[in-house]
């Protein structure tokens, strides 16, 4: 049996980094914030930083593929994903999001967080795929595609101010992509 004791004091403690880097970072560039500053705002020790995260890279990215995880709706086999909450919420963080594109973090998120995205919707995507017809094109790189294009459009709607809704670039999104994914993968679409 696990001991829920510890892992709820270790769930506090990765809330408070998390919180201290987040408030932080609204405050400053996040190139200029120190694992010292973390530790101080979280009122933690050094070594309790270590014990959770490798760096302030680490603990970002940690944050961020979480929050994509509770986010993307996959909906059920068939039916599309939904990134309208995804977009809302980074809507709803505003002032934290506009902190990481005016603070370098936003290309570390980027980069970090594309292999965690393309991981997600290959598993997703592999499960669409019916069995004996394989797809025209490798699910590794449609999976890819889609992330890069998901983190692409974020960037785009960051830079220029959130010009459309969170429902709008979800649709978007999917007007993008639906077509030459179901093509690929020789599936039928699911309801929108």
């Amino acid at each position: 049996m696990r001991n829920t004791k510890a892992d709820r004091r270790s769930q506090r403690t990765r809330g408070l980094l998390s919180g201290a880097l987040v408030a932080l970072m609204v405050e400053q560039r996040y190139d200029e914030i120190t694992i010292q500053d973390i530790i101080n705002r979280a009122n933690v020790g050094r070594s309790t930083f270590y014990a959770h995260y490798l760096d302030k890279e680490d603990l970002l990215v940690s944050n961020f593929t979480r929050t994509i995880d509770s986010l993307i709706d996959h909906g059920d086999p068939g039916t599309r994903p939904g990134l309208a909450p995804f977009f809302r919420h980074v809507q709803s963080q505003q002032q934290l999001y506009k902190a990481l594109v005016r603070g370098g973090g936003i290309d570390l998120l980027y980069k970090k967080s594309q292999a965690h995205i393309q991981r997600s919707i290959k598993t997703y995507l592999e499960a669409l795929i019916p069995a004996g017809q394989p797809p025209a094109a490798p699910v590794d790189l449609i999976a890819e595609c889609m992330a890069g294009t998901m983190l692409t459009m974020l960037k785009w709607w960051l830079d220029h101010e959130m010009p459309r809704s969170p429902e709008e670039m979800d649709r978007l999104f999917h007007d993008l992509m639906l077509p030459g994914i179901v093509a690929t993968l020789q599936i039928t679409p699911g309801p929108p």
